[in-house]
């Protein structure tokens, strides 16, 4: 198992897992059935890349990449405990259902998280599934009640 930060040649992979992790969570009859949402996963992830707004890390096994992950970075204004206001938001944590229970969920985390230790970010938050929460809280993450979710659709 390889763990290793995604480089351009990477996104590809990147959009095929992300869009199996949408089959998978039933928010798309067929992964490969929305082209507009390929496209602007593409897009998204070069231009996050190009211009360092995210980065992503891959687990790679035998060249394959089986697993990914994404830190979002932004920048808040200052507040309390965070002076920099900068802060990360980790996303599309996904292994590909054949590749579960062997720590690559926990390896790319780790890198996550050592590279947001690195970059002095003030503060990590995610969204987590009820399966992988015991994971976040391992790593120190803790439910907040003020953190609420909205859509906005036109």
């Amino acid at each position: 198992m390889m763990v290793r930060e995604a480089l351009a040649a990477d996104i590809p992979a990147l959009v095929r897992l992300r869009m199996a992790l949408f089959g998978e969570l039933g928010e798309l009859d067929d992964p490969r059935a929305s082209d507009a949402l390929w496209q602007a996963t593409q897009s998204y992830f070069s231009a996050a890349q190009a211009d360092g707004s995210a980065r992503s890390w891959l687990v790679e096994i035998d060249g394959e990449a089986v697993a990914c992950a994404t830190l979002a970075l932004f920048v808040r204004p200052p507040y309390p405990g965070n002076l920099a206001g900068r802060e990360g938001y980790l996303l599309n944590l996904y292994t590909r259902p054949a590749w579960r229970k062997r720590g690559m969920a926990r390896a790319l985390l780790d890198a996550m998280v050592t590279h947001a230790r690195e970059q002095r970010l003030g503060k990590l938050w995610l969204h987590a599934s009820d399966q992988g929460r015991p994971l976040y809280e391992q790593f120190g993450f803790a439910g907040n009640p003020a953190c609420l979710e909205c859509s906005l659709t036109p």
